[in-house]
């Protein structure tokens, strides 16, 4: 599948249609298009001398992996290391001779924690929300599984190359997706290995691959992947840097519809079959109403679960979710 390009001001010019659009966007100028005249060829010295935090998390992978974050052969643990270090001192290791045979990965590094307000305002986006989340993600060679993201997405990318392959959200039937319980990231990811995949072991994901967008980015370029899209990544350069930015629409109740989720899987996967799929029909016509307005019949005044509901209301449905359970 072919993807949209365009500039970053025709992107958040026509912001709402993309999102609406439910698909991705490649956006080629999105650093020099914007107020910024920081020449990213500087970045790296940039963030070292910008740091207000001592400490990041890191995370080391042995090189027989190749790269690739993920599982141990029996899917019971991770195959990489925790650390912690400086922002200079993982700098260094990817420079060090003497390591760059091991891979390293800084994910999700809080960009309002860790910087100062320099790198704050260079790096705001101001088309978003205030309360947008920006990320920060460093490393060398790195591999990381197809997985989601609970907001929608403009990962920029600031150093290096990158591949990202997506795929829309209803190709999860041919993505083999792994354990819930145990996630390198907090989200499932695919099984499939998308720079090797196995067809004889997962061959679905052959129609997967019928749908994917391929995109690559260089220094200033991103790409917006719409919320609960899956994508892999993979980090080309020895080193690699990646600003992303997280926002939802509405609201940001962040994780509470996969909360659900996983609440439901621990007894409804259990039901006889036919009941299952009574509960699919009214879970259809309740909770997505994707076909069928369930509330068009009803007074408009009426105060309901389905309508009229305060924010207060809300809170105490859920409070009281919470304490049945």
């Amino acid at each position: 599948m072919a993807i949209t390009e365009v500039g970053r001001k025709e992107f958040f010019d026509n912001l709402e249609t993309f999102i609406n659009l439910n698909l991705p966007v490649k956006i080629s100028d999105f650093h020099h298009a914007s107020h910024s005249s920081i020449d990213l060829n500087n970045i790296t010295e940039i963030l070292k001398e910008n740091v207000v935090s001592e400490q990041i998390h890191y995370s080391k992978l042995a090189e027989e992996f190749a790269g690739r974050y993920f599982y141990n052969d029996r899917v019971n643990a991770l195959n990489f290391e925790h650390h912690t270090c400086s922002i200079s001192e993982f700098f260094n290791l990817l420079k060090d001779p003497n390591t760059n045979k091991s891979f390293y990965a800084a994910q999700a590094i809080p960009l309002n924690i860790v910087f100062n307000n320099f790198v704050k305002e260079i790096f705001q986006c101001r088309e978003l929300k205030e309360d947008v989340d920006a990320r920060l993600w460093l490393g060398n060679k790195c591999n990381t599984a197809a997985h989601f993201d609970f907001s929608h997405n403009i990962a920029h990318v600031l150093k290096g190359r990158r591949e990202f392959k997506l795929f829309p959200t209803h190709q999860i039937q041919n993505l083999y997706v792994g354990p819930i319980s145990l996630t390198p990231g907090g989200t499932p990811i695919s099984m499939v290995n998308v720079l090797n995949p196995d067809f004889d072991k997962f061959p679905r994901y052959e129609a997967a691959l019928q749908h994917a967008v391929d995109v690559a980015l260089g220094p200033g370029q991103a790409v917006f992947i719409p919320n609960l899209w899956w994508h892999a990544v993979q980090s080309l350069d020895s080193e690699n840097i990646l600003l992303n930015y997280w926002w939802k629409e509405l609201n940001n109740e962040g994780s509470l519809p996969y909360d659900s989720l996983v609440f439901l899987m621990s007894f409804i996967p259990s039901l006889p079959i036919q009941e299952r799929k009574a509960w699919k029909e009214i879970f259809n016509y309740y909770v997505f109403q994707t076909e069928t307005d369930p509330k068009s019949h009803l007074p408009d005044d009426l105060h309901d679960i389905l309508m009229n509901l305060s924010h207060n209301d809300l809170m105490t449905i859920r409070t009281w979710f919470k304490g049945k359970l």
